[in-house]
């Protein structure tokens, strides 16, 4: 039903003698199977296109570059096919070729499925990826020992001796073999935050925080162990913008920040 009133209102549209008003009114008979000929090759194609996808690209890994691919790829395969689907229906309808027809013809097609892919499939794609994010996991290897860790359960990490531990919600602590760097790189999609140069934290590790001197931030970290005191850090003045920006986000419910 969509692609028939897109068919029918884009046909009336795009020509003088296809509006209704106009004196030399015909109804655009060809425009409109076209358009409908069109239209479902395009649905067959992006459904098959987004099922690749899923199957062998999406099933890994969902970035918004994947994302970007999958609608340009699906809107390449449409332009190589819109060109030759154009000059047969031409050749039926007994019309000569027309190369700026042809040109705005095939740009608005793009522009209407660009349009209509982004909404069909960019729910479905985040979804994806919120439940891609949630069964995250993390292989932790330290030296012979390896542990799979699920990233919705680790509070923060830390270096100590150029050695990088992770902290789980229960407060276990894990020695690993990876640098910070590399922690931060491959966990910064799930909300992870380099708080400073030996810690990396997402928002459910931060437990109080307030301002001290010099513009600096004071930030209590948990979980709390019975033989340690609260872990603070202190956050630069020249991080502190960014680290409320992304506590913000990652944590609408703010601790009380004391001027």
């Amino acid at each position: 039903m969509i692609l028939l009133i897109v068919a029918l209102v884009g046909n009336h549209l795009t020509n003088a003698k296809h509006f209704p008003l106009h004196e030399s009114y015909r109804f655009p008979l060809y425009g409109i199977l076209t358009s409908m000929f069109l239209g479902t090759v395009i649905l067959i194609i992006t459904e098959l296109t987004y099922s690749y996808f899923l199957r062998h690209i999406f099933k890994e890994n969902i970035t918004l570059r994947l994302a970007l691919r999958f609608l340009f790829t699906s809107l390449g395969i449409i332009a190589l096919l819109y060109i030759p689907i154009f000059y047969v229906f031409g050749k039926i309808e007994d019309v000569d070729f027309d190369l700026y027809a042809l040109t705005i013809g095939l740009l608005i097609t793009l522009a209407i499925c660009a349009i209509l892919i982004t909404a069909v499939y960019a729910l479905e794609i985040y979804t994806l990826y919120k439940n891609q994010l949630e069964q995250g996991t993390l292989l932790v290897k330290n030296g012979n020992r390896k542990k799979v860790l699920h990233i919705k359960e680790i509070f923060y990490g830390y270096t100590v001796h150029k050695i990088v531990y992770l902290v789980e919600e229960n407060g276990t602590i894990n020695a690993t073999d990876f640098t910070l760097q590399i922690l931060e790189s491959t966990l910064e999609a799930y909300g992870f935050f380099r708080a400073s140069r030996n810690v990396l934290l997402h928002p459910r590790a931060v437990k109080e925080m307030k301002a001290i001197e010099n513009g600096k931030l004071s930030v209590v970290i948990q979980p709390v162990f019975l033989e340690q005191e609260q872990l603070k850090i202190v956050v630069s003045r020249y991080k502190k913008k960014d680290f409320m920006l992304w506590f913000e986000n990652g944590n609408p419910i703010l601790p009380t920040i004391e001027e």
